[in-house]
């Protein structure tokens, strides 16, 4: 049944029809005030009464099984055409056909105009119903996992306007398919790289353990080197723990961030002084150039000193003896930028694609290194979360052989920055460090 809304239209629709009619009544025949009277209800009272039976009857089309549109097309038609014959048998009863010649013309005339109407109303009902079955064909498809093949309906109507949002689903249903199974194929990546790299040192640490327990190791050195791999290697399933923590706060949105104004250079400072040691231990240059005005960037400082120390780190260990690291702080713009540069191995182009991704190794191996270094693959990934939640953004180039460059890029607080750091904008060259 048309709701409330519905049966405002039909009245307006009604009465509108009503009046047009009487107008041209009077402009064609200018009957008497009463006879335009007496018109109005009929039509008044036929409009209504065919409103209110075609509702119900078309109620219980609806509920019927198996009433297609083009029977509802037709009944509507042949509504329409009874509606006009009735109010022309009436009206030329009353007032305005005067002989059964012209009552009988107007009668034929009238049947022929309801035979084309049913004829034309079924086959555009044919035409509409044709494209929503392709329409549901292709909802079906979409239901069965089946995101290629998109639904093609002409025209401008709202069949066709649904058929593309049809297949705007359709796309998006698709990458969202691709991007599951990608993602499901990046956990099952991640478990079994966290099966292997958490399984390694706790079964080094059993073996020691029991070595002690057992009293194989009875030598007090030896004893001592067997206490300090497995503080080492305590540390390190630390360092997983707190990593895999971190990514999984990154990926809920979850990270807090305890942004306020900090120097950058001196975070990148701290850290370079820090890693002078690892440098020396390794006979790497480590290098750094910064400006002496204070580039000033909101950030979390301790986050954001752990995302450069992942960068330097990781050209440390990628560098071989005898190689330096160069990194250099400065402005650029509205943004602060840090490079760290190395003349280590370099990584090929297929790698590079792929550096930014969990557990991630180009050199496809899963042995450790002697010194101790994880390598779980998890430090550029946590680096570039850090590093993206603080609205910066971090690139890399790199060629095989010739070293790698890391450049970030962090929103800088123009304000809190004197004039010799925003005229300052010439950087140092990372490829050959002083």
């Amino acid at each position: 049944m048309p709701n409330l809304r519905d049966w405002v239209s039909l009245a307006l629709a009604l009465m509108s029809a009503v009046l047009v009619a009487l107008l041209i009544a009077q402009l064609l025949m200018s009957p008497p005030r009463r006879d335009l009277l007496v018109l109005a209800g009929y039509l008044a009272g036929s409009g209504g009464a065919t409103v209110l039976v075609g509702a119900l009857v078309m109620r219980g089309i609806d509920r019927a099984a198996g009433v297609s549109i083009r029977a509802k097309s037709a009944f509507a038609a042949l509504t329409g055409t009874a509606v006009a014959l009735l109010n022309v048998l009436i009206v030329a009863r009353l007032m305005f056909v005067s002989t059964s010649h012209d009552l009988r013309l107007l009668l034929a005339l009238t049947v022929f105009g309801a035979i084309v109407t049913v004829f034309f109303s079924v086959w555009v009902a044919s035409n509409t119903a044709a494209r929503a079955q392709r329409i549901a064909v292709g909802v079906r498809r979409l239901a069965s996992g089946d995101y290629a093949e998109h639904v093609e309906v002409m025209g401008r109507d709202e069949l066709a306007s649904l058929a593309a949002d049809v297949n705007t689903l359709a796309g998006r249903l698709e990458a969202i398919e691709k991007e599951r199974s990608a993602i499901d194929a990046e956990r099952r990546e991640l478990t079994a790289s966290i099966s292997h790299d958490l399984r390694t040192p706790l079964a080094s640490i059993r073996a020691m353990v029991e070595a002690l327990d057992d009293d194989v190791v009875g030598d007090r050195a030896e004893v001592r080197r067997y206490y300090v791999t497995m503080r080492r290697e305590i540390d390190r399933l630390s360092r997983m723990i707190t990593d895999l923590f971190e990514l999984a706060q990154m990926d809920a949105g979850a990270l807090r961030l305890e942004k306020r104004p900090v120097a950058f250079q001196e975070v990148i400072a701290e850290v370079v002084d820090a890693m002078q040691a690892q440098a020396r231990q390794r006979a790497i240059a480590l290098t750094l150039d910064a400006p002496d005005s204070r580039i000033v960037v909101s950030m979390d400082g301790e986050r954001m000193e752990r995302a450069v120390a992942n960068l330097v780190r990781n050209a440390l260990e990628h560098t071989p003896e005898g190689g330096s690291v160069h990194v250099s702080a400065s402005s650029e713009g509205a943004y602060a930028v840090l490079q760290v540069c190395d003349t280590g191995e370099g990584i090929s182009q297929e790698d590079l694609r792929h550096i930014w991704a969990r557990f991630y190794r180009a050199e496809r191996s899963r042995t450790r290194r002697s010194d101790g270094a994880d390598g779980a693959g998890l430090g550029l990934a946590i680096t570039r979360g850090i590093i993206e939640s603080h609205g910066g953004t971090i690139e890399a180039a790199s060629m095989p052989g010739q070293g790698t460059t890391m450049t970030v890029r962090l929103p800088a607080d123009m304000g809190a920055r004197t004039p010799a750091a925003v005229i300052a904008s010439d950087r140092p060259s990372c490829a050959s460090p002083d």
